[in-house]
């Protein structure tokens, strides 16, 4: 992971946390945890994505279709992932009124937050520094 830009991806993902009653957060890629800010032990997080990935290629195989949104209602937390491309994140919340919100501010995290989450994907290659006193015009 890229130091500089994972701190402020979790930092904004720290502001999202704050907009609701949210308890929770994970950002994953394909089936991969790239940010883990929910109350459970990693694995528990890594199977939730996985199980949310599978719910998303079960919706696919079925036909034409493919959900961009699944929300769950549980009697004390409900679950809202949302995806975009390769990317998913998860909002665990207590208030089911605000799951429309939550989403809206969730779609706009995964727009906003593509060219963050592009460069922890892709860091950029470290420039070759030319050996000796000589920069790249050949002068000293």
């Amino acid at each position: 992971m890229s130091t500089p830009i994972a701190p402020s991806l979790r930092s904004t993902l720290e502001r999202l946390r704050h907009g609701g009653a949210v308890n929770g957060l994970l950002l994953g890629w394909r089936r991969q945890v790239l940010v883990n800010a929910l109350p459970f032990e990693p694995f528990r997080a890594e199977k939730l994505l996985q199980v949310i990935g599978d719910m998303r290629d079960h919706f696919r195989s079925g036909g034409d279709r493919l959900p961009n949104v699944f929300w769950f209602g549980y009697e004390t937390c409900h679950v809202l992932a949302i995806h975009r491309g390769e990317c998913v994140l998860v909002i665990l919340h207590a208030r089911a009124e605000e799951a429309d919100f939550l989403r809206r501010t969730g779609e706009t995290f995964l727009e906003d937050a593509q060219l963050l989450i592009d460069e922890l994907l892709n860091p950029p290659e470290t420039p070759v520094v030319p050996s000796g006193s000589e920069n790249l015009m050949g002068l000293r």
